[in-house]
């Protein structure tokens, strides 16, 4: 008898060439977490993040500031690379890019909440899930759970659980409590 490896356990129909990603980049001791869409040659064909969007400027900055916009999109003018987490579907392309087309009618969703930016808490590294934290990582625990992807399963299995700040946040759960930035007043010159 075949032994199965645990790819195939928790994610039958392997077969085709296609894959989903989980992915990061470090940042400090953290990281931005997001989604990638790979092909069968292993070229990424699209990136879903969430990303901070200057509400001055109307630029997607990498390191946002809180009370930014947060935006999600799938960006493939902007592959990001990073490292993968693990893979967390594959088949065939036709079964791939439904799963795909899923969490970007999901980022879409997420957008249209006009959420602002909060990138980190302090009671985060006390240990705490709690804060106020809503960024990309809170956008790709949002899409993971619309597209059916066990990603808390890939995290627990690359020991990676408390890595992300934001994750583990529904961003479409009716019960979530958002984070809403405090308003900015212009600054003007004293006579």
């Amino acid at each position: 008898m075949t032994q199965r490896n645990d790819a195939e356990i928790m994610y039958p129909n392997q077969q085709g060439g296609w894959r989903i990603e989980l992915r990061y980049l470090s940042i400090a001791h953290r990281g931005h977490v997001f989604l990638a869409l790979v092909d069968e040659k292993g070229r990424v064909a699209g990136e879903l993040h969430g990303l901070a969007q200057s509400k001055n400027t109307g630029k997607v900055v990498p390191m946002g500031m809180d009370g930014a916009d947060l935006v999600i999109g799938d960006f493939p003018q902007r592959e990001y690379g990073g490292r993968t987490i693990a893979g967390v579907a594959s088949g065939s392309k036709e079964d791939m890019e439904k799963i795909w087309a899923q969490g970007q009618q999901t980022g879409a969703m997420i957008g249209g909440k006009k959420f602002d930016y909060k990138a980190h808490d302090l009671s985060y590294e006390l240990g705490a899930d709690s804060g106020q934290i809503q960024n990309s990582n809170s956008v790709a625990f949002t899409l993971g759970k619309a597209m059916g992807l066990d990603l808390d399963r890939a995290l627990r299995d690359a020991g990676m659980t408390r890595t992300f700040s934001g994750w583990g946040r529904d961003l479409l759960d009716p019960k979530y409590q958002r984070y809403v930035a405090p308003p900015t007043f212009p600054v003007r010159d004293a006579p």
